[in-house]
């Protein structure tokens, strides 16, 4: 199995986001994917959960 993380910084370029709305909406009681940790300083995203994410949001958008 394969994984794939990215960084907040990636995280937010995807969705044209700041880092630091990334890190508001990764909030828990949010339906953003939450973050874990990589290390003790690191911070990471599975690339997937970005992925569904984006594309629940755009079908919900796209419906309207």
């Amino acid at each position: 199995m394969k994984f794939n993380f990215i960084s907040k910084k990636e995280v937010a370029r995807m969705l044209n986001i700041s880092s630091s709305s990334v890190i508001r909406w990764s909030k828990p009681h949010s339906n953003f994917p939450e973050p874990f940790p990589l290390g003790p300083n690191k911070v990471v995203w599975d690339v997937r959960e970005i992925e569904h994410y984006i594309s629940k949001k755009t079908k919900r958008v796209s419906r309207s």
